[in-house]
């Protein structure tokens, strides 16, 4: 048994039913210096919100609020 599989999701433990593209500080810890999506292993999220943060990140991207690349 691994020590990444005892680790609990952080968004999980915050109860936080939704991720929203909109929130810039939750989703800058996510993302590594270079603009990359930090994967599971690294971040501790679960599945559910891994999707959630993906895509909320892809969505900012796009918006403008966050940086494809540094």
């Amino acid at each position: 048994m691994s020590t990444y599989q005892n680790r609990k999701c952080k968004l999980c433990a915050n109860q936080a039913a939704y991720v929203d593209y909109k929130n810039i500080r939750l989703l800058r810890g996510f993302v590594t210096k270079y603009a990359k999506i930090t994967p599971r292993y690294y971040s501790g999220t679960c599945l559910k919100h891994q999707k959630m943060l993906a895509s909320a990140i892809k969505k900012a991207r796009i918006m403008g609020m966050l940086r494809f690349v540094r």
